[in-house]
């Protein structure tokens, strides 16, 4: 693979990181929507941690696949450092921000493999793709889309969740404990 061979996902790079920019901006929407019930839900913040991550990987990928003539090894050495490093991030503020029964929207067991699964596919496929540039393997650039697929659903599932379904699961808790204040329960 060459400069040229980069040069060809061109179009890609540029749409991956509008994408990225994009969901950043959908992202705090819904963290300012939910930010008071997030701040009393650890396992919250280290989905919104993720989130902002993940958003940061789409947008650096995308960023650092425009770079003109830039050398293959180049490339490689920035994804192997960024999927890295977010992987990193990511694990650390999981450890720190563990999920509580204050974060169970969408908090299940199953729900917390399939993220964590989303957040290895997400930040560690960049660094094998960066691997594979290294070493010249022709295909290594394709390595990079179902990252980028895995980093786009898990960005539009945490905006849903901060935006719509946090608020909406408050409203509904807010009206129960009305109707049994009333003693209609």
């Amino acid at each position: 693979m060459s400069a040229g061979d980069i040069l060809a996902w061109h179009d890609y790079f540029a749409v991956v990181a509008q994408i990225g920019a994009t969901l950043a901006g959908l992202l705090f929407v819904g963290l300012t929507i939910s930010l008071e019930h997030l701040l009393q839900a650890r396992g919250y913040l280290a989905r919104a941690f993720a989130a902002l991550f993940l958003q940061l990987e789409i947008l650096l990928i995308g960023l650092f696949g425009l770079i003109p003539a830039q050398p293959q090894w180049a490339f490689g050495i920035e994804l192997i450092v960024l999927g890295s490093l977010l992987f990193a991030a990511i694990k650390t503020f999981s450890r720190n921000f563990p999920e509580d029964e204050q974060s169970d929207v969408l908090g299940t067991k199953p729900l917390r493999v399939l993220r964590a699964i989303l957040n290895v596919v997400s930040t560690l496929l960049p660094v094998a793709a960066g691997a594979a540039l290294i070493a010249g393997w022709r295909g290594a650039l394709y390595l990079l889309i179902p990252a980028v697929v895995a980093c786009v659903y898990m960005s539009i599932g945490y905006a849903w969740v901060f935006a719509v379904e946090i608020p909406r699961r408050r409203e509904e808790r807010k009206k129960g404990d009305g109707v049994e204040r009333c003693g209609l329960m």
